[in-house]
């Protein structure tokens, strides 16, 4: 919910800074889940994901997370090297399609339209690969053109493992978002993830189910609002 202290506080900063940046996390604070884990077993599936050994990339993908999530982040994208940029993008929204709607947080979606009312421009800034989070948030109401996501380069139309700077997780979101203006709000779920761009922000807001989180724990602590992210 809403409440109109935060409903206030958003329409001042409209209003002092018309243009400014609302930047929200994608998984967990839009939708439910994390589509860009949801998008990697896709590809799994369809056989476009593989690894030289015959091993489960998803497998390998996981390990590396919980070695180091920022770095198992960038794997997943570097897991889509050599595959075309254009069919990667087309299954995206296939997918994103089907995957997006029934998970949307509706909290979430009433803070983006009262940003954008506000005359706050949405962003959305992600861990997950690039392309996916071209293809989902736009469902969400955002536009392809605020998005930023773990990118690689592309070569002859296909994906590389060179990542491109800055790596969209903890504080290398704040980069990324802040090389599109200044940032007034920002909204996500995760303590490890989040909390660095929730620190930068004039606005902090946290997305949380109703069972807690350790993001939600500092966020009272904090006296930031929050947000209900269950249905």
């Amino acid at each position: 919910m809403i409440s109109p202290e935060l409903s206030e506080r958003v329409r001042a900063a409209g209003r002092g800074q018309p243009g400014a940046l609302a930047v929200f996390d994608a998984d967990g604070t839009i939708w439910r889940e994390d589509v860009g884990e949801a998008f990697l077993r896709r590809l799994v599936a369809l056989g476009w994901v593989t690894l030289p050994d015959g091993s489960d990339p998803y497998a390998a993908y996981e390990r590396a997370v919980e070695r180091d999530r920022a770095a198992g982040y960038v794997y997943a994208a570097q897991l889509q090297a050599g595959l075309a940029q254009e069919e990667v993008a087309a299954e995206a929204l296939r997918f994103a399609r089907g995957w997006v709607p029934p998970r949307l947080i509706a909290d979430a979606q009433k803070l983006r339209a009262l940003c954008a009312e506000a005359g706050l421009q949405p962003f959305v800034v992600s861990a997950s690969a690039l392309p996916i989070v071209l293809a989902a948030a736009p469902l969400a109401g955002f536009s392809p053109d605020y998005c930023r996501g773990i990118e690689v380069q592309v070569r002859a139309g296909k994906f590389t493992a060179e990542v491109i700077a800055p790596v969209t997780y903890g504080a290398g979101k704040i980069d990324a978002a802040s090389r599109f203006g200044r940032i007034a709000l920002a909204c996500g779920d995760s303590l490890a993830g989040d909390l660095p761009m929730l620190q930068a922000a004039p606005i902090a807001v946290v997305v949380a189910p109703k069972a807690g989180s350790p993001l939600a724990d500092e966020a009272r602590r904090r006296g930031w609002p929050l947000l209900a992210q269950d249905v």
